[in-house]
């Protein structure tokens, strides 16, 4: 029972925020609402932690200690959310423009900076929006974090890695930090019960600046798979882990399969 307790503290919760952060969303500055979601994703990880049951860590500080520009991240969650907001509160991610046009959410979502791209109306090429918005968070000094799967994934699958983040990096000339994590694991993804298993946010080594399209993505989806399915293996239940299926592992390296089938063509 112990997720149903979590589940009303963590709406309850939420929705005292939201309450509070409306109102000064209209009057108050950038600095103070990511504060208030400072807050929020303390108190959310703090919940999770002490309501739930389940052992939250965050691993590889040593590969942040220098401000990251560039997070691109495994996306599991809705934890991810906030135990990185935790680390950094003011990281701008990739939101649709439309929000900022919806009732009550709309102030916050402005005030947080995030980088806007129009999802509505006639289908549009979007990396002008997205590169124009990675340059004004970069300009900032504020960290940008990409989930390349576009989606949330259960432990153990894997989608497409679409290639919009290598513009970014190669644009921005920084280096990429790839993040892994077994979040899932405790709050599966849109799902109601949670559950008191150990686990992990991973900051891995970071990727240098000056690689390739075709070299980046490779080695992103494989520093970023591989982690990931170390953290389910050490961290899932046995129950858990015998019927989870590892798609990395039986599809292969999305990107290397594209490198191999271009260079057979060629």
């Amino acid at each position: 029972m112990r997720h149903v307790a979590f589940n009303l503290c963590f709406y309850v919760f939420t929705i005292l925020m939201a309450a509070v952060t409306v109102p000064v969303s209209l009057v108050a500055g950038d600095g103070t609402v990511r504060g208030l979601f400072a807050g929020w994703a303390r108190g959310t990880v703090w919940l999770v932690r002490h309501v739930l049951g389940a052992p939250v860590e965050i691993r590889g500080r040593e590969n942040i200690a220098e401000r990251p520009a560039l997070l691109v991240s495994k996306h599991q969650s809705e934890l991810d959310v906030a135990l990185m907001g935790t680390v950094f509160p003011d990281y701008g991610a990739i939101a649709m423009r439309e929000l900022d046009n919806y009732p009550l959410v709309g102030g916050i979502v402005r005030k947080l900076g995030h980088i806007k791209v129009t999802v509505e109306g006639e289908r549009k090429n979007q990396l002008p929006e997205v590169l124009a918005g990675a340059r004004r968070v970069h300009a900032e000094g504020r960290p940008i974090l990409i989930y390349p799967e576009g989606t949330l994934m259960h432990p153990g699958r894997k989608s497409r890695y679409r290639g919009g983040v290598w513009h970014i990096y190669d644009d921005l000339k920084v280096p990429a930090v790839p993040v892994a994590l077994s979040l899932a694991l405790a709050w599966p993804r849109r799902e109601w019960k949670k559950y008191p298993n150990p686990v992990t946010m991973a900051f891995l080594e970071p990727i240098p600046p000056g690689l390739g399209k075709q070299e980046f993505m490779a080695l992103l989806e494989e520093r970023i798979e591989t982690a990931t399915n170390a953290l389910i293996r050490e961290q899932a239940p046995p129950a858990l882990l015998e019927t989870t299926v590892f798609d990395y592992e039986e599809q292969g390296n999305g990107w290397r399969k594209t490198t191999s089938s271009t260079s057979h063509s060629s």
